[in-house]
């Protein structure tokens, strides 16, 4: 039986139809020759032999024959009749049994596996039921569920990231309009009294013109992490060692009258892998950019390849990050309590953090004896 279950469809079915149908065989050659057998019992060739000197036993013979002829006519026929009617039974129980050694608890098991899915509970597992083709058809419903499990999951996790950015969008919001509202009060309490002072008036419009200032990068802020979100990674044959060259030379342009010193060091060979250039150059924008705010003279980065990854390590001789930033390193609108910069809204690792996400890698943050230090890993994945 289990040797049944381990058969694929085709051949399962070929043996137990013929080991079926030569029991029906069977049955219906010992049916035709029992058959046989008691025709000859009824009308052995000997009871032919009779008198027929007299009368008597000429009507006797008459209706004895006519009884016995009925008999044989029915054996005959039931001597067709039954091997047709074995062989039929045959193949009625090796579909009946084909069906419930390969197909049922296959059929039973991807029936519920796709009410659970139409009902978008994905919450289960599907098991290999066998070694078939309808094993194999479990299989891939399994990948296809944890692949819609892990495609809701992102999906759900991408909604919660887009909530808590909103809701600390919000809050950072609500301090700037609060004084735009005050100033714009104070202003026009002042203009009602009739002797508006100029410094007044132009102290609370450099307020009014300065927070609005903060919204509008506020807004380009949220309107820049949109835009990112929405972004797919559509990686490309690229060339490794060429790419690095690109982009120490493009990085080291940023650095140009900043008094500080960028180190590039490549390592690897050049094999080429499945990358989107464009992904990993704004990561890597991105964190010299921070670098460079913070960092006392010199930044270095190394690039390399291993494994079919590529890792980014950007550390700085700058105060490192604070405890905060560790805890919490990623998060939107995340800043240093110490800074003073109030363009600075603490987006740049979230967007790095989410670029790296979406090349299938992350970011790690660090503190070194001299900074610092930022590792952003980018997976390499065929388009």
């Amino acid at each position: 039986m289990e040797r049944l279950k381990n058969m694929g469809l085709k051949k399962s079915f070929f043996m137990i139809s013929i080991s079926f149908l030569l029991v029906g065989i069977i049955f219906g050659a010992i049916a035709f020759i029992t058959c046989i057998e008691i025709r000859d019992n009824i009308y052995p060739d000997n009871q032919i032999e009779i008198n027929l000197g007299n009368e008597s036993s000429s009507i006797g013979l008459q209706i004895g024959e006519s009884d016995v002829d009925w008999r044989i006519n029915t054996l005959s026929v039931m001597q067709i009749v039954l091997p047709v009617f074995f062989v039929i039974i045959a193949l009625m129980s090796a579909a009946i049994m084909f069906y419930q050694i390969k197909l049922k608890k296959p059929l039973a098991i991807l029936q519920d596996s796709a009410k659970r899915i139409e009902r978008q509970d994905l919450d289960f597992s599907i098991g290999k039921c066998a070694n078939d083709e309808l094993g194999m058809l479990c299989t891939a419903f399994e990948t296809m569920r944890m692949e819609l499990l892990k495609n809701k999951r992102e999906l759900w996790k991408q909604m919660d990231e887009r909530k808590r950015l909103n809701a600390v969008f919000s809050h950072d919001l609500r301090n700037p309009v609060t004084v735009l509202k005050g100033s714009a009060k104070i202003l026009q309490k002042e203009m009602e009294q009739g002797n508006p002072s100029s410094d007044n008036v132009r102290d609370t419009v450099e307020l009014i013109t300065q927070y609005a200032e903060r919204i509008e990068h506020y807004i380009e802020a949220m309107s820049s992490i949109q835009k990112l979100e929405e972004i797919k990674c559509t990686p490309k044959y690229t060339d490794t060692q060429a790419f690095a060259t690109e982009l120490g030379n493009g990085l080291s342009i940023l650095s140009t009258g900043t008094g500080k010193r960028i180190e590039f060091i490549y390592r690897g060979d050049s094999r080429p892998v499945w990358i989107d250039k464009y992904i990993i150059q704004n990561t890597a924008e991105n964190l010299i950019s921070n670098a460079l705010r913070y960092a006392q003279s010199n930044i270095s980065v190394l690039f390399t390849l291993e494994n079919d990854r590529i890792i980014l390590c950007i550390a700085d001789d700058g105060p490192g990050f604070s405890t905060k930033i560790l805890n919490k390193g990623g998060k939107p609108f995340l800043r240093d309590d110490s800074t003073s910069e109030q363009k600075h809204f603490g987006m740049g690792l979230y967007v790095c953090r989410l670029l790296c996400e979406k090349h299938g890698g992350h970011l790690m943050l660090e503190n070194t004896k001299h900074g610092a230090k930022v590792t952003a890993v980018f997976k390499s994945m065929k388009s």
